[in-house]
């Protein structure tokens, strides 16, 4: 079996999606829920920094590595949050086909920004 370093997921995060929501006026909007119900125990590293040239500025793009449990379900579509940042995630990696973790590859979202990158 490979070795899952259980000790080292010792953060608490949330995995979040969007949904459809209706407000007291019956407009409908989507909202970010928690996708799971409950905060789920992750290892978060800093995975490797990618620096290029965006439109005439510099531009660095940190990509963090959230390491969590084997569970079913989780996709390119959904949210980390953690203590206020909400992480985009760009690939989801289950290491040898073993269904013992998933290393989400994600990079912090920002404010309005539903690009790819963001």
């Amino acid at each position: 079996m490979i070795n899952v370093e259980i000790g080292t997921l010792d953060k608490r995060v949330t995995i979040l999606t969007y949904a459809e929501a209706t407000d007291e006026i019956g407009l409908t909007h989507q909202e970010l829920v928690d996708a799971i119900g409950h905060p789920i125990w992750a290892r978060i590293e800093p995975a490797r920094g990618r620096t290029y040239y965006e439109q005439y500025k510099d531009k660095v793009e940190l990509l963090t590595k959230i390491t969590i449990r084997y569970r079913k379900g989780i996709t390119t579509d959904m949210l980390v949050g953690y203590r206020g940042q909400t992480y985009k995630i760009t690939s989801v990696v289950d290491p040898y086909e073993a269904h013992v973790k998933l290393e989400l590859m994600c990079n912090l979202k920002r404010a309005g920004d539903d690009s790819e990158n963001g």
